[in-house]
């Protein structure tokens, strides 16, 4: 019992010291991400109290923190190597999403004609969900990295490419007009006046898309991969693990988190501009 307080003692006061560093900051971002981390300690410490301290959950299904920071200690390579695994397929599906979906929306979308025979089509097929079709892909193509990069290519093409087609429509006719004027070609129209204006919107479309994407890939990892982040998840689920279930849950909330802040970073560091 001695040892339990002492513990409910050290725990308490790690929270008051935080609690005591983030009333004597005045930079709003920061006082708003340690309220956030501030939030996340509670939660972390309630289960630990009630599953160490005063077992009022079911250890297996409730492990306690202690445990879960352990399995970080034990299983870090795994964790890392699953972790690049993740972010390869991520990368290359994305960026396949990307390049495609704002060149062919710029330049469909910049023709009248093409624009009102693609932009229906992709109005009806952009709302199906990528995870429908995921078991098809994976049944027919190789293996499971073409599966779940096209899965995420042609799940995240269409929303990309809906909304270049509707920044090209949102801008402002002035422009296009000042440039016709002056005879200028349709390449040059294209990727040294449209797709600038439209750059600041597609930079800062990416901290979206990337969340989306990360949980497109993580749901087919469940389904039918042999490493990834979302099969750690799955499989030590499937034996009934879930101190590594709940570690593998808080690691795929770390990289989203870090990753969402460096894309943030770069955001604010190539974005020096945008349209008004």
């Amino acid at each position: 019992m001695e040892s339990n307080t002492v513990y409910i003692a050290v725990l308490v006061g790690i929270w008051l010291l935080y609690i005591g560093r983030n009333l004597y900051t005045k930079n709003i971002v920061k006082k708003s991400f340690n309220d956030i981390i501030t939030v996340i300690y509670i939660v972390f410490l309630a289960i630990e109290l009630s599953t160490r301290v005063f077992d009022s959950l079911n250890k297996t299904l409730f492990p306690a923190m202690e445990d879960v920071a352990f399995i970080f200690a034990k299983d870090y390579q795994m964790m890392l190597l699953n972790i690049l695994s993740s972010l390869e397929i991520l990368v290359i599906g994305y960026g396949i999403a990307l390049v495609l979906g704002n060149f062919l929306g710029l330049i469909i979308g910049y023709n009248d004609r093409l624009r009102e025979l693609f932009f229906p089509i992709a109005k009806v097929v952009s709302p199906i969900p990528p995870m429908v079709y995921t078991p098809y892909l994976i049944a027919i193509l190789p293996n499971f990295n073409m599966a779940s990069i096209s899965v995420i290519a042609f799940g995240l093409f269409w929303p990309i490419f809906m909304n270049m087609i509707i920044r090209i429509e949102g801008m402002e006719k002035r422009i296009l007009d000042s440039a016709r004027t002056l005879n200028v070609d349709t390449p040059t129209m294209l990727f040294k006046i449209i797709l600038p204006y439209s750059l600041p919107g597609i930079i800062k479309s990416i901290r979206v898309q990337f969340s989306v994407t990360f949980m497109i890939l993580v749901m087919a990892e469940m389904i039918g991969a042999k490493s990834g982040l979302g099969f750690y998840v799955k499989k030590f689920s499937d034996y009934i693990d879930f101190t590594r279930v709940f570690a593998g849950i808080i690691l795929i909330g770390f990289v989203i988190a870090v990753a969402n802040s460096f894309l943030q970073k770069l955001e604010n560091r190539l974005i020096k501009w945008k349209p008004v």
